[in-house]
């Protein structure tokens, strides 16, 4: 094997061909590179389809699962028992409203009237009241339903009005009833003094009720 000098013509070919070879070996580092970032973008992905991979597979799975349906379930049974609840009371109160005010409308209106009737006969004058009721006799019996009246309050009126249904429904069981001086019950005072009332119309035509009593 000879070796030669290299002359200053064949030291620029040396040269050259040194360029040419750092130049041609660029482009095979660049590609290692490429290659290295997309291997390294392929484990990344592999990563991310981990952390979204179905692990039906994995041990307690299935346990997860059936707690998670338990919890659902257990939730909206009570949800739904609530609502039900709240829905019933709600029906119950209604329907038991409207049987209490079918019952009671009626007494309660004319006890009303019997109030009103008898408060505006009271607050007449005394010459008033002889004009318009000229029997003495008369105008004492409206001042003593008057005076029965007023002493009645609407809980008491209410309460009266409660022995009197129960009284109908259980017409044997007589043990909570008390009488009053002129015979009559304080289960139906209240029908008692209307009907006095409509007496005493009838006896002063000059009192004129459009509405019904009786």
């Amino acid at each position: 094997m000879s070796l030669r000098m290299a002359g200053p013509g064949n030291a620029e070919g040396v040269t050259a061909s040194m360029g040419e070879l750092s130049v041609e070996a660029a482009p095979s580092s660049s590609r290692t590179e490429i290659a290295q970032h997309a291997n390294g973008g392929d484990v990344a992905a592999a990563e991310d389809d981990d952390i979204w991979d179905d692990a039906s597979d994995s041990p307690g799975h299935a346990s997860n699962l059936d707690r998670e349906w338990i919890h659902r379930q257990n939730q909206f049974h009570k949800m739904g028992y609530r609502d039900g609840i709240t829905e019933g009371q709600k029906d119950s109160a209604q329907e038991g409203f409207n049987v209490g005010f079918r019952q009671s409308v009626n007494v309660g209106y004319k006890w009303g009237l019997v109030r009103g009737v008898t408060s505006a006969i009271a607050s007449l004058p005394d010459n008033l009241k002889e004009k318009l009721v000229p029997d003495a006799q008369c105008r004492r019996k409206f001042l003593d339903v008057h005076t029965s009246v007023q002493e009645m309050s609407a809980d008491d009126a209410l309460q009266m009005f409660l022995e009197n249904i129960c009284q109908s429904d259980h017409p044997s069981d007589d043990s909570h009833v008390t009488s009053t001086a002129d015979g009559a019950t304080e289960s139906n005072m209240i029908k008692s003094l209307s009907n006095d009332l409509v007496l005493l119309l009838h006896e002063c035509p000059d009192i004129k009720v459009t509405e019904e009593l009786a």
